[in-house]
């Protein structure tokens, strides 16, 4: 029986992957509440990743510097929680 936390897809450098459609849905305002980033669960399912996966990149690419951690609050119930966010946008960078 296949883990749950296993991913079908292998191992890959799917950085690029992850920031590209993180970058494309906090643009679209696909965000959490009171400036919120991505959730982890929606950048997972827009990818057809398993969150682990997609949460392991973005601990790499926090490292990195180009994504980072903010809180916000989650649409369907208000309650408080992290998210992403490209660093660049909320440096100044382009509006979403």
């Amino acid at each position: 029986m296949m883990s749950m936390a296993h991913d079908p897809r292998g191992p890959s450098n799917i950085e690029p992957e992850v920031f590209e459609a993180l970058w494309r849905l906090y643009q679209r305002g696909e965000t959490d509440l009171l400036d919120g980033g991505v959730p982890t669960p929606r950048l997972a399912r827009e990818l057809g990743r398993t969150r682990k996966t997609v949460y392991g990149v973005l601990q790499r690419l926090e490292a990195q510097g180009v994504v980072q951690q903010v809180h916000g609050a989650a649409p369907e119930n208000y309650r408080a929680r992290l998210s992403w966010a490209p660093t660049a946008l909320l440096e100044g960078g382009e509006q979403r």
